[in-house]
């Protein structure tokens, strides 16, 4: 069940009001932990016994980026510092206790791994790059043509084409994409939406049944929810 990744709700009782959520991801065949913690990406390695619950991180190394408030990210180390057993609330909720068996760090499961052809049809996008997506006459959406590996989307201004390719564990790459050539007062979210495209590396389905596209390093360059199709 600790298989896969975990996005971290609270911390030592506390919840986290983050736009860009830390997350904790278990690969159990190599054991191996990675994930964000509120600014650096982190990894390591960990032992985990099922039955008895316990667990035991290795070692993390972190990236070292300076960003604004890093209040969070010592909080999130700390907690891990002292974790030494995992407590399942159900299967897609669980806490990383302390000795005592007191939760240090609440998580939910980050994503659900789907094949690419669960993604088939038209999305709305909810958010680029953590930022909601408000456009007044038509709003931006992608449709995804896994039967013919191809995009088409509308970005707020101009129509947007390209090719998709999908791959273990969720990969996703969205590549070649082209663009009508029209001029709006208003270009940022297209552009956000460009650069999002550019850098997507994987998907998964969030627990609201929306779909979240992730860069190569794990974060969620976009959301999206499901349109009716009329």
């Amino acid at each position: 069940m600790i298989e896969g990744e975990w996005t971290i709700t609270d911390v030592n009782g506390s919840a986290i009001k983050a736009d860009n959520s830390p997350y904790i991801g278990f690969d159990t065949k190599e054991n191996r932990v990675y994930g964000n913690s509120g600014c650096n990406n982190i990894g390591g390695s960990f032992d985990f016994n099922g039955k008895k619950g316990q667990i035991e991180f290795g070692q993390m190394i972190s990236t070292m980026m300076a960003c604004p408030d890093m209040e969070l990210e010592q909080s999130v180390l700390q907690a891990l510092d002292s974790v030494e057993s995992v407590k399942f609330l159900d299967k897609e909720h669980m806490a990383l206790c302390d000795k005592n068996k007191k939760p240090l760090l609440q998580m939910e499961r980050r994503f659900h791994a789907v094949p690419l052809s669960d993604i088939k049809g038209k999305w709305r996008i909810v958010s680029v790059f953590g930022k909601n997506i408000s456009v007044p006459d038509e709003s931006p959406f992608v449709n995804f043509d896994t039967d013919n590996s191809r995009i088409s989307a509308f970005a707020g201004c101009n129509r947007l084409s390209g090719g998709i390719k999908g791959g273990e564990k969720n990969a996703l790459t969205i590549s070649n994409v082209a663009s009508t050539r029209m001029a709006c007062p208003d270009m940022t979210t297209e552009q956000d939406v460009s650069t999002a495209f550019e850098q997507v590396g994987s998907f998964g389905i969030s627990l609201n049944g929306n779909l979240l596209l992730f860069s190569a390093g794990g974060n969620v360059v976009m959301e999206l929810e499901r349109m009716n199709e009329n």
